[in-house]
């Protein structure tokens, strides 16, 4: 019962996903990303599948590999919705025979979209078509995709809790927000990212010039500069 959008800039070599549902803490069993790719685990997940595809990619398979890969792990995956999207090709998909309609996956340029016991068969292809359509970083299309997503039909229960996470080519991860119970999970992790975004650089300094680095009371605005 979840619906997930993962996304690639070739500009700059970043990755990432954003995921909602409705049930609590999303953030801790749904996807996960590596310079270069995206995993999915979800419907009745496993996120055991994930490391599992994580591992394939870093031994050198591509976006079917990895897929295959988790599909052979995966015990019953008739219940299991799995997705791939590397920095090359188009993204792959598995959705299990017990998984709750509407469920299916959709590819787009530079996007896939997965989702199960959505709302309406338009909430995939809406999410595709807000990805591409959007402007500005990454996070942001994502949100947008997301977002109409959940204006086309969402999933059949409220949403709860949401998730957002991109991933740079330097191992560092740029964002990773995460609204673990709220009524309104994917207008929060927007509102969430927005205060985030002009603080990131600056918590990104402290990994390779701590020296250069401002505090943190002065990135928050507590203290001046």
């Amino acid at each position: 019962m979840t619906y997930s959008l993962a996304g690639r800039c070739p500009k700059t070599d970043r990755i990432g996903f954003a995921v909602a549902t409705s049930s609590v803490a999303v953030g801790a069993r749904v996807g996960a990303v590596l310079p270069g790719c995206v995993v999915f685990s979800q419907a009745r997940t496993d996120p055991r599948l994930h490391r599992v595809g994580l591992r394939a990619f870093e031994g050198g398979a591509d976006a079917a590999g990895v897929l295959e890969a988790m599909r052979t792990a995966a015990h019953a995956p008739h219940w299991r919705q799995l997705g791939v999207l590397t920095m090359q090709g188009d993204g792959v998909h598995h959705t299990g025979t017990s998984c709750l309609e509407h469920a299916d996956g959709l590819t787009g340029t530079d996007c896939l979209a997965i989702g199960n016991f959505l709302g309406s068969a338009e909430v995939l292809p809406e999410m595709v078509r807000g990805f591409e359509e959007g402007s500005g970083t990454l996070e942001q299309r994502l949100l947008a995709g997301m977002l109409a997503g959940e204006a086309a039909g969402s999933e059949r229960d409220p949403l709860q809790s949401a998730f957002l996470v991109v991933m740079g080519p330097d191992e560092l991860k740029d964002t990773d927000l995460r609204i673990d119970d709220s009524r309104t999970p994917l207008q929060d992790v927007a509102a969430l990212y927005a205060d985030w975004a002009p603080k990131s650089e600056a918590y990104r300094l402290r990994a390779f010039d701590p020296d250069s680095a401002p505090s943190s009371s002065v990135i928050e605005g507590a203290s001046p500069a």
